[in-house]
């Protein structure tokens, strides 16, 4: 036998024994507490090693792991945090064992590889799936731990009930290495014993690889994981329980006096953002540009303009980027223009290379004005630098689809965009039905997908929250249900919440995302059986 060396050889992984002589440069330990089975592999080395990938594949094969998790990018603020130790296309040997790349499913907050193993002279092929978390930031910890939790689960519900430790790595393999492990740790505990114990669980950690949970940050983190996932439960179902899962919201919850739906939707308004967060938008430069005082954009995720010089507040609109279920920033989500932001809508849109708007209301509903007309009706109209030509309009049942083409005046580059008006919400309330919508969502993405640059679909109503909130909503939802089979509307919505206040506004629109999804499925016959 020959182990992987580490400071405290209890905790060790035992390798086979192999004819080579080279020094390990790499560190992996075994930690197995009382409710999880990891090992953790460092990816420090202090000098460079061609056999660290070999040394890598080959612990996966004897320990039988099914599942990494990589909680790192490559590289990070311009420095190595990783070699890549996995093909990027087809198949490479490392060592004794012949790993295959099978397929590569990129997401917004992550993404999952999948890889065949074979070793010589052996007749078994196994699957190995890694999950690479990619976006824990370049300094501290998330801002929320919903993404990560959401990362999580993925991890452990793909992770077979037979197989081997999971193997989690970062950097050099403690600190966000160690957030993983004790948040997943402390959930099973939870889940056994009703009980919680960080600080124990930590201190038996760092007993067993030194540093574990490196910072105070982390170790901050960690409680905000757990105080979130307590607090809200899990929430996916598989697609096929959607309908029983509906059954049961609707039902008078035990000890209270709302349903389920009630009880879920006001879950997701117990975080109130401190005023602090939203700093551009409170400025005395910028606040009439909000339709609404208390809808505004967070900091974080606020979509910037290029400044012009000398014009104070010249980089701000109401808008935000939202990622999308693939795609970071796949969306973005904003307010109708006002008369004095039009402009500034136009100039979002080309700097953004955002070619697809959606617009969820009538200019006028209720008697009031729910959005400017920001576009020309029949001949071209120029907003600051952009000339805006109509092209075409196609009146639709439920819809109506405007294409007009925009040209930069000081350079004339030129470039198609496409407005997709939704005509069939009622003024107040809710679609009696949502096939129409569900159609229409279908329509915009064929259209991205057939025409749309590599920018953002901006999407409005009035305020860009609610309505706008439903269509982002299903957008992600109806995609992962054609992927993955599983269906989260708290999770989906609660994420949103995190990138734009107030997202999907009332009760009613959160039950259409339900019932919306609901007769989505009922449109494929595998889930109607």
């Amino acid at each position: 036998w020959r182990m992987v060396w580490e400071q405290r050889t209890a905790s060790v992984v035992m390798m086979t024994r192999l004819e080579e002589k080279s020094r390990v440069g790499h560190q992996a330990v075994t930690y197995k507490p009382k409710y999880t089975g990891f090992i953790i592999w460092s990816t420090v080395t202090h000098r460079p090693s061609v056999c660290s990938p070999c040394r890598f594949w080959r612990m996966v094969w004897e320990q039988r792991t099914a599942s990494v998790v990589m909680m790192t990018r490559l590289e990070e603020k311009s420095r190595i945090k990783c070699d890549q130790y996995w093909p990027s296309r087809g198949t490479e040997t490392y060592g004794m064992v012949q790993v295959t790349l099978l397929d590569t499913m990129e997401l917004a907050t992550f993404c999952v590889r999948t890889f065949s193993l074979h070793k010589s002279g052996s007749s078994e092929r196994r699957e190995v799936r890694q999950f690479q978390f990619t976006a824990w930031p370049d300094h501290g910890v998330p801002e929320y731990p919903t993404p990560f939790l959401n990362f999580l689960r993925r991890v452990k519900a793909c992770n077979p009930p037979d197989a081997g430790p999971i193997i989690v790595h970062c950097s050099a393999g403690v600190g966000r290495t160690g957030c993983f492990i004790v948040i997943d740790a402390m959930l099973e505990r939870i889940r056994h014993e009703r009980t919680v114990d960080i600080y124990g669980h930590v201190t038996l950690m760092r007993s067993q690889r030194n540093y574990m949970v490196q910072t105070e940050d982390q170790y901050s983190f960690i409680h905000e994981a757990l105080l979130e996932a307590v607090a809200c439960g899990n929430t996916e179902v598989a697609a096929r329980s959607l309908y029983s899962y509906m059954q049961k919201l609707s039902k008078v919850e035990p000890g209270e006096h709302i349903t389920g739906m009630e009880l879920e939707f006001k879950r997701l308004a117990n975080t109130k953002a401190h005023t602090s967060r939203f700093v551009t938008a409170n400025l005395p430069c910028n606040k009439f540009k909000n339709r609404l005082v208390n809808i505004m954009p967070y900091e974080t995720t606020r979509v910037c303009l290029q400044p012009i010089r000398g014009l104070e507040g010249s980089d701000y609109i109401n808008a935000s980027y939202i990622d999308g279920y693939r795609q970071q920033r796949g969306y973005i989500a904003t307010q109708g223009p006002l008369a004095e932001t039009t402009e500034d809508f136009w100039r979002m849109l080309w700097e953004h290379n955002s070619t697809i708007v959606v617009m969820l209301t009538k200019l006028r509903e209720m008697g009031r004005e729910k959005c400017h007309q920001y576009w020309p009706a029949e001949r071209s109209a120029r907003y600051q630098y952009f000339v805006v030509d109509p092209m075409a309009e196609y009146n639709m049942p439920q819809y109506i689809l405007r294409e007009f083409k925009v040209t930069d005046a000081r350079d004339g580059q030129s470039r198609t965009v496409r407005q997709f008006q939704f005509t069939d919400w009622p003024e107040q309330g809710v679609p009696k039905s949502g096939e129409g919508f569900i159609d229409f969502i279908g329509q915009v993405h064929k259209t991205k997908e057939q025409f749309g640059q590599d920018g953002p679909i901006a999407v409005h109503c009035s305020a860009g929250v609610g309505r706008t909130g439903v269509f982002i909503t299903l957008s992600i939802v109806l995609e992962r249900m054609r992927y993955e089979g599983a269906v989260d509307i708290f999770q989906t919505v609660k994420m949103l919440r995190t990138q734009r206040p107030a997202m999907v506004q009332t009760e009613d629109e959160y039950q259409f995302c339900y019932q919306a999804a609901l007769e989505y499925l009922g449109s494929f016959d595998h889930y109607a059986t």
